[in-house]
């Protein structure tokens, strides 16, 4: 019996290699007709894992968590989501391969996936048994903050040098709205006021540096310091919660390193933009967070943490204006998590549910006491744009108008008009919303006419507002994506989007009339170029290409929840709560930015490190 059934999966084994083969030569023939192979290297060694798992007949395995209907869904979402992602990255592909060959191409690549699932599937069943039967040993602990000025110093250190490069700051495009509002236009919550007015205060500490021979450089420099204090600061923290939690401390020595000397951190380190230090504070609140539900009911949180956790949470919020949405989740989650055991607890965890409930109030009240403070305090017009939340509704728009404008009514045209005006209608780039909202203005009238012609072309063209939608977000599920590399803004291509338009140059001169970044380290400047370009040797190196693909975090998100809902590991799922809502914020946003999605790259990063050590003792809050 064993023998007839080790025949009959070596047949399916057989099967499964050979139509993924030919789903395999059909892409890249279609590839090569089109005129490229439109590919980094990624799609080569997903296709080599998928069937080394294959060939280890992990088709069969049985130890994962879920049934198999459930297991071959979750293949079939991931296989597709890449084969469209392929399908629509190739230019001119509709002219090589039929409607009805896309569906065979996810059937003959899904096998592949779900191997690959089972594997790890099973591996993540199989460290948890292992851990629960105590087969791995507890990795001793260090107590307090021990490590974390040698860590601090280390990823000052790395700063340091491209500090050195670009001295006194990466401009990014970004700087350019909020130097206007401090030297011209008055402040505006536009982008977060906090990151505004430490902008400022740099700049004013500047002037009245008495050693300095040009303020506006000394100024930014200043700025361009706190920031990787503060940066290298929360990297530090993360390390030392990883030595309390056992981590090998071969992996937080990597951890640090890696904060300290891959030039994505340093980078992000001296260029003025507000997503560096909300990147930080979103990967500090997750272990917090971890923290926070690992250790429930084992002891009422000290006053030292408490306070630590209130200001990176308050301190979360205000560096990002949308990020209260996310947070307010997250809350309910945490709240019910706690809600729900306290229920059947004893009295020490009820004083533990309350306080943690008072903390989240203050966290709460603090934010929006310390948001007015400030919006009042210098007078900010509370200038969010609306049209900064109409990027879904006007890209599909803008999608139906490039695609079917002959098709439109007199009615049509009169709303969009109504909207864009006379004789214009909105710009549609796939990968970019601003093109196509750049131009609404949000006044009533405005907002009225947008939805009952976004209502009304919805009901016509369902389909269109489904591609507008996915291909907008192209660079968080799919991974081989480079639209947010070379799509986006002309004058900023690659990962980070570091300069500014060329035609601001001189507004940029009359902001700050003494900014004018030194060129004594070129090689230096053209080594992280290299870098951040699109187009870059090292990007078709397979592994080293996934590091910088937004799509491979998002989906490491993804399968992290998939894997603690398998588990039934509720404490474990909820930090990534935050980490999801905060995905879906970009989702409805005008594009996808390694800046944008970078909080989410570190925190998951953190995520799976702890999930790893999790088999340790849970380490109380001290």
């Amino acid at each position: 019996m064993e023998k007839e059934n080790g025949r009959v999966q070596n047949r399916i084994v057989a099967v499964a290699l050979f139509v993924a083969i030919l789903a395999v030569g059909r892409i890249l023939w279609v590839c090569y007709c089109a005129g490229t192979l439109y590919t980094f290297g990624i799609f080569y060694m997903a296709v080599t894992v998928g069937m080394w798992c294959v060939f280890r007949k992990a088709l069969f395995y049985r130890k994962a968590f879920f049934p198999v209907w459930v297991r071959f869904l979750l293949a079939v979402i991931f296989t597709t989501s890449q084969v469209l992602g392929l399908y629509y990255s190739i230019p001119g592909v509709e002219a090589f391969v039929y409607g009805w060959e896309l569906p065979l191409w996810i059937l003959g690549l899904a096998p592949l996936t779900y191997g690959a699932q089972n594997m790890l599937f099973a591996w993540v069943k199989e460290h948890k048994e292992r851990a629960d039967e105590g087969k791995v040993a507890d990795a001793a602990f260090s107590s307090g903050v021990k490590g974390f000025w040698t860590a601090f110093m280390v990823i000052m250190a790395g700063f340091l040098i491209p500090f050195a490069t670009y001295y006194p700051a990466i401009m990014a495009y970004d700087v350019i709205p909020q130097l206007d509002q401090i030297k011209i236009s008055g402040y505006t919550t536009h982008h977060p006021l906090i990151h505004t007015l430490m902008l400022a205060f740099s700049l004013k500490v500047g002037e009245i540096l008495p050693f300095v021979h040009n303020a506006d450089r000394a100024g930014l420099a200043v700025y361009t310091i706190l920031q990787m204090i503060i940066v290298a600061g929360c990297f530090a923290y993360v390390y030392t919660y990883l030595r309390r939690k056992g981590v090998s401390k071969y992996v937080c020595y990597f951890f640090v390193l890696c904060a300290a000397f891959y030039p994505t951190h340093g980078m992000l380190a001296v260029s003025i933009t507000k997503d560096t230090i909300y990147g930080a504070l979103v990967m500090v609140f997750t272990v917090f967070a971890w923290e926070l539900v690992m250790a429930a009911g084992q002891q009422i949180p000290r006053k030292t943490w408490m306070a630590a956790y209130l200001g990176v949470t308050v301190l979360l919020l205000l560096f990002r204006n949308n990020s209260i949405y996310a947070w307010i989740l997250y809350l309910i989650v945490v709240s019910a998590f706690f809600c729900g055991k306290s229920r059947r607890a004893d009295k020490a965890y009820q004083a533990f549910y309350r306080k943690t409930g008072l903390l989240h109030a203050a966290a709460l009240i603090l934010y929006l006491f310390l948001n007015m403070g400030m919006t009042t305090a210098v007078h900010a017009a509370n200038n969010t744009y609306a049209r900064e939340m109409l990027s879904v509704p006007a890209q599909q728009t803008a999608r139906v108008v490039a695609y079917h404008e002959e098709e439109l009514t007199k009615t049509d045209r009169e709303l969009l008009a109504a909207v864009w005006g006379e004789d214009t209608l909105p710009e549609y780039v796939p990968a970019i919303a601003d093109r196509s909202k750049r131009d609404i203005s949000g006044d009533r009238e405005e907002l009225r006419a947008l939805r009952e012609e976004w209502i009304r072309l919805g009901l016509r063209y369902p389909g269109e507002y489904a591609k507008a939608f996915i291909l907008k977000n192209k660079g968080m599920w799919y991974l081989e994506d480079s639209s947010y590399l070379n799509d986006i803004y002309s004058y900023a291509k690659g990962y980070l989007q570091i300069t500014y338009p060329s035609d601001q140059q001189e507004y940029m001169q009359a902001l700050v009339p003494g900014y004018a970044r030194h060129q004594k380290l070129q090689f230096l400047q053209a080594a992280y170029r290299y870098f951040a370009g699109g187009d870059a040797l090292w990007r078709y190196l397979p592994p080293l290409a996934l590091v910088m693909q937004p799509a491979f975090y998002c989906w490491l998100l993804f399968y992290y929840i998939i894997c603690c809902i398998g588990l039934k590991k509720r404490e474990a799922l909820i930090p990534a709560v935050y980490l999801a809502a905060l995905a879906g914020t970009v989702l409805l946003g005008p594009c996808v930015l390694v800046r944008y999605l970078y909080p989410v790259m570190l925190a998951v990063t953190v995520l799976l490190i702890l999930s790893l050590a999790a088999h340790c003792p849970d380490e109380t809050c001290s």
